[in-house]
């Protein structure tokens, strides 16, 4: 089932000289099964909108619904039901290595199964299959997170959060502070946990390339309003609405542009090498 925001408004510090409000009656539905992208200038609402999607902040107006259960509710059976179907929502922040505090890389990954109320068998079966989505092998089971290189410790955290098997996986900024080859491989992992196991994605980026490559659905955010949706693609060639939400267009696509007004049709290709096989195949008709 989708995920739903409804009429969605959320003001900070309201009824003081300082509120702010960083979302206005927004809605949006986020498909089950998607890799959906959110993108916006800093200060759009991206932030909040996933707080809200991952239950931890409530809106000031409207409600937001997974798998049809509002999560919101007023009445006590509503909040029972909320409390149930939050679990299936699965939040990485920014720089999640920072959420580390068990000796043990086994142990930090254990955490959240153990308090699910698992045994100890079914609790090391999730921790293990954790392990090995990430790429993270036995050796590292009994090492400490804090001895880990930056991007190690990012798998151990986000490994914490998929023991937990959540249906969503909503990320904000998961990728910042890595390195080019960290970055890849960490898109990479999000892209075979939603083309392989089927899950729903909700990434946060600044990244126009990385949403170019991985997501399928982008909603672009301004001023804490939706004010475009659709295929990544697309919306990077809408030049009014790139400049509404102050992004600009991937490289590869103003690139892929280039190449196509000088005789060769790329358009579409999210890669450069991607661009050369179509080159070349262009010129061995």
């Amino acid at each position: 089932m989708p995920i739903r925001v409804e009429s969605v408004s959320y003001t900070y510090m309201e009824d003081t000289p300082l509120s702010h409000t960083a979302l206005h009656d927004l809605s949006l539905t986020i498909q089950d099964g998607s890799f959906t992208a959110i993108a916006g200038e800093t200060g759009a609402g991206k932030s909040t909108l996933i707080q809200m999607i991952g239950g931890l902040i409530a809106p000031t107006k409207g409600d937001i619904f997974i798998d049809d259960v509002p999560l919101f509710g007023k009445t006590a059976k509503e909040r029972k039901a909320a409390s149930i179907v939050r679990l299936r929502v699965g939040m990485v922040f920014q720089y999640p290595e920072h959420q580390l505090f068990e000796e043990t890389v086994y142990e930090d990954i254990a955490f959240g199964p153990r308090n699910q109320g698992l045994s100890e068998q079914e609790t090391d079966v999730r921790v293990r299959d954790a392990m090995d989505l990430v790429q993270l092998n036995d050796a590292y089971r009994d090492r400490s997170p804090f001895a880990l290189s930056g991007g190690e410790q990012r798998r151990v955290a986000i490994a914490g959060v998929l023991a937990l098997c959540p249906s969503y996986l909503v990320l904000d900024e998961p990728a910042a502070g890595l390195d080019p080859c960290g970055r890849e491989s960490l898109m990479s992992l999000l892209s075979m946990l939603h083309k392989e196991r089927n899950m729903t994605v909700i990434l946060v980026s600044h990244s126009m390339e990385d949403i170019l490559r991985a997501a399928n659905h982008l909603v672009l955010i301004a001023a804490g309003r939706v004010v475009g949706e659709g295929a990544p693609n697309v919306l990077f060639r809408n030049s009014s609405l790139l400049e509404r939400a102050s992004l600009r267009a991937p490289h590869i696509l103003t690139l892929g542009q280039k190449i196509t007004d000088a005789g060769y049709d790329v358009i579409g290709c999210t890669s450069t090498e991607e661009m050369a096989r179509r080159i070349i195949d262009l010129q061995n008709r």
